[in-house]
């Protein structure tokens, strides 16, 4: 075990109260779910006396802040402005006032981004970015939709207590450019030849708004690599130069020019935009590609000019330009895929034939002109959706291709030699998830695989509205089909004025709903039609949390069955004479986290645990902990809770954690092997990146929560013992970490008999409630109305039976 210096703990103070049940685990995620803040509800309630009745509120289980606000007629809060008034200064009014409930403060929080409409439904969308001291928050928007001088409803995603963070950076734009070549260089291959960096900007980033988990805010350079094939957002540290996070914004993908990329004329491959080969108006050319990209970039077009009054993907006419027959090289040829680089589309050979491709490459386009979701997570399963949703309905409206009943909802059945890829209406059939609980659901978090699950997961969307065209049964709900031109209109309406670049499937549920509602009376739709919506969505779970718990050992029992554990040793961190954690920056060594800290309490007890965060350099560092145990008793076990995020590529792990121990105070043995139950050892730290733990077996990747392991420390009886727990890491990227609470050593007995207890203890009164515990001291103690607790080598007591004036006490830990 290659280890740094660590932190180290005095020993703990011996613990009384006795081993009881597990309690308290949280929440798949880095942070436990929350309940509104207080500033939160009291905003709310304000908001309700203003107008005439509550709103219906969504709140962040991750921040506690709003996410959705919608106020029915004739119960909307008015501003005190006239509708003659700018539609910006009328929004800004309304959040000066109860801005709160998104966690915002004042008029230097918010910067505008757009107005748009109003509408054909009379409403006009006013988008704002979260800003803090002048820098704008990676994904933090907030929309106020207004009819006049009301507000319909207001939605966002914002990040909580930026006060916290530090504007000023440490590393300036040179140093975030050079930390991005190394990061293109060593994760990607690519060199400063092969790809151009935007001009770095600063951006206060949380990684957590993008992965639905909490995370703490830093201060980062965003620097765009762009090469023909390469879109990769990648952001730096501002205080440190490390990479926090990159993937790929690629998406796999009306004045028109179609190009031919491999023309023999020009025998170069790769380049954009190849050789002008068709132009608006011009005749046909006799290339199947070339003029299947000018057909169905013109249908898409149409659809969404004669639908929605769209002109063009960016709504201001911009040229669609398409390459066909595109190979990145000669060994890569022919290229089987299609994509949107932001600027045109691009097709391998063959692509252009499938009409519904086409469209969903376009359908990027617009979405990236629009709420400009991030292709990571699951905003990027929405991203994708959206593609999907909008290149079918193209398919199914424009005539052309195969529309027959067995591919109605198959994408790329035109393709040759390839054929669909999947499935709308029973996404199961390409192995992706139908609905969130469906075991195809990819829970991963790794932005180079799929980047989280953004093609298999876009099947629960993709099927609600398949199910929202057509209707039909499925998971307990029947849906009433609303047809092509209303369901499409609703999406529509949700992905161009409410959906946000880090909007998650739940932001997606409350805006088809508020969509829906806002578009009754026009074209048809009405409130009956809603509520098939609901159905449809029902069905197919999109309120439903993300599922993403990866196999993991269960938090295991404590002994056997038929006996209780008797406590050696317990720390619960709350006494901890380490380190708090820091309340804004980034730690350097393991410290305490708490309700002060960087990321608030993250405890299974109390309200204190360790954090050894998950550093984006190369080394590793740890925590000593000395129980004060001279010699190990026989059959000694040792369980503590704990929960990780580390850095890893699907299974090449970059970053992990170790338990250790020490039997003569110097020494140190990595103590994976002694692990018999819970959570074990996930895998094997990459030997590439400088590591100091490479080739070594750690717990690796995402617990996605809190879990427990258990260690047989049996073969150590006898010994004196030590603990420690230690972080390695490499030389890029940062997860958030290791939490560790709740350690407890201990050995297994039989269960101890029923006792009866009566006046003779001390304490007894005639009254035995459950309302509180005392602590024993030198005997059984207990106080009216309040229940028991034996002193070790006891067992917490929870069964109370008053008979008689008597109190029998049973082992809680046994039947």
């Amino acid at each position: 075990m290659s280890r740094s210096t660590p932190a180290t703990e005095p020993t703990p103070p011996r613990s009384l109260p006795l081993l009881a049940a597990l309690v308290g685990l949280l929440a798949a995620g880095a942070g436990a779910g929350q309940t509104a803040r207080p500033i939160v509800e009291q905003t709310l309630a304000d908001l309700e006396r203003v107008a005439g009745g509550p709103p219906r509120a969504t709140i962040s289980p991750t921040t506690g802040l709003a996410t959705f606000l919608s106020f029915s007629p004739p119960r909307q809060p008015v501003v005190a402005l006239p509708e003659s008034a700018p539609a910006e200064e009328r929004a800004r009014l309304f959040l000066d006032q109860f801005g709160a409930a998104f966690g915002l403060a004042g008029r230097g929080s918010v910067s505008l981004v757009r107005v748009a409409g109003p509408d054909e439904a009379g409403m006009e969308h006013i988008r704002f970015r979260q800003a803090h001291g002048g820098v704008p928050v990676t994904g933090g928007e907030v929309i106020v939709h207004l009819r006049g001088s009301s507000v319909a409803s207001v939605n966002g995603k914002t990040v909580p207590d930026l006060d916290l963070t530090d504007t000023a950076p440490a590393v300036d734009p040179e140093g975030a450019r050079e930390a991005a070549w190394l990061l293109l260089d060593r994760r990607l291959g690519v060199g400063p030849g092969e790809a151009r960096l935007s001009e770095p900007r600063l951006e206060l980033f949380n990684r957590g708004l993008l992965e639905g988990r909490r995370a703490w805010t830093r201060l980062a350079w965003f620097v765009e690599a762009s090469a023909i094939d390469l879109r990769e957002y990648i952001w730096v540290d501002a205080a440190s130069g490390a990479p926090l996070l990159h993937f790929s914004q690629l998406t796999d993908a009306r004045v028109r020019a179609i190009h031919d990329a491999n023309d023999p004329g020009d025998g170069a491959f790769g380049a954009l935009p190849g050789v002008h080969v068709r132009g608006e108006g011009d005749a046909s050319t006799g290339d199947t590609d070339a003029d299947a990209a000018y057909d169905y970039s013109g249908d898409t077009y149409d659809y969404f000019w004669s639908e929605h009054g769209r002109d063009s993907y960016d709504g201001a006419g911009a040229p669609l330009v398409s390459t066909v027959h595109y190979c990145p090289s000669a060994p890569d040829c022919p290229y089987a895929n299609a994509f949107w680089n932001g600027s045109q589309m691009v097709y391998g050979e063959g692509f252009p034939a499938a009409d519904d491709v086409d469209a969903h490459e376009l359908t990027h386009a617009v979405t990236e002109h629009t709420a400009a979701l991030f292709y990571y997570m699951q905003s990027g399963a929405l991203n994708e959706s959206y593609s999907d949703i909008f290149g079918e309905t193209v398919d199914l409206v424009n005539l052309a291709g195969t529309d027959t009943a067995g591919v109605r909802w198959q994408m790329g059945e035109d393709v040759p030699g390839i054929g669909a890829i999947r499935d709308m209406m029973d996404p199961t059939v390409f192995g992706d998830p139908g609905k969130v609980s469906d075991s195809e659901f990819v829970c991963g978090d790794d932005y180079r695989s799929d980047r989280g699950g953004v093609h298999s997961n876009s099947g629960v969307p993709n099927h609600a509205y398949a199910l929202m065209v057509d209707g039909g049964t499925y998971n307990g709900k029947t849906v009433v089909g609303l047809g092509l031109t209303k369901a499409g209109k609703i999406q529509y309406r949700a992905l161009a004025s409410y959906l946000v670049s880090s909007s998650d499937l739940l932001d997606n549920y409350d805006a088809l709903q508020q969509s829906c509602e806002d578009l009754i009376g026009i074209s048809g739709i009405t409130p009956a039609d809603c509520a098939e919506l609901v159905d449809a969505l029902d069905a197919v779970e999109m309120a439903s949390p993300w599922p993403c718990a990866p196999a993991q050992g269960a938090v295991p029992a404590f002994c056997p069955a038929g006996q209780a554990p008797t406590l050696w040793h317990y720390w619960d961190i709350e006494t901890s004479s380490l380190a708090a954690c820091p309340s804004s920056g980034v730690p350097t060594t393991w410290c305490v986290e708490g309700p002060s800290s960087l990321l608030g309490t993250y405890a299974t007890s109390g309200v204190k645990s360790y954090w050894g965060y998950d550093r984006p350099t190369s080394g590793s560092y740890g925590v000593v902990v000395d129980p004060g145990i001279a010699s190990l008793p026989a059959g000694a076990r040792m369980q503590f809770n704990h929960s990780h995020g580390f850095d890893n590529t699907g299974a090449s792990f970059w970053d992990g954690g170790q338990v250790g121990y020490s039997t003569d105070g110097a020494s140190w043995i990595d103590g994976g092997s002694l692990i018999t139950a819970g959570q074990t050892y996930g895998g094997v730290i990459s030997s590439c990146c400088s590591n100091p733990f490479g080739g070594q077996s750690a717990f690796v990747a995402d617990s996605w929560g809190y879990t427990a392991s258990q260690l047989d420390l049996s073969s150590l009886a006898g010994l004196p013992f030590r603990y420690r727990f230690d972080v390695g890491t490499d030389f890029v990227v940062d997860e958030y970490g290791w939490f560790v609470d709740d350690i407890r050593i201990y050995t297994c007995a039989a269960c101890v008999a029923t006792r009866l207890l009566n006046a003779a203890y001390n304490g007894l009164a005639s009254s035995y409630g459950a309302s509180a515990l005392v602590e024993a001291g030198g005997g059984y103690r207990v106080g009216a109305m309040e229940s028991v607790t034996l002193e070790a080598p006891e067992v917490r007591l929870s069964n109370d039976l008053e008979v008689a004036g008597e109190l029998t006490i049973g082992n809680a830990a046994c039947p």
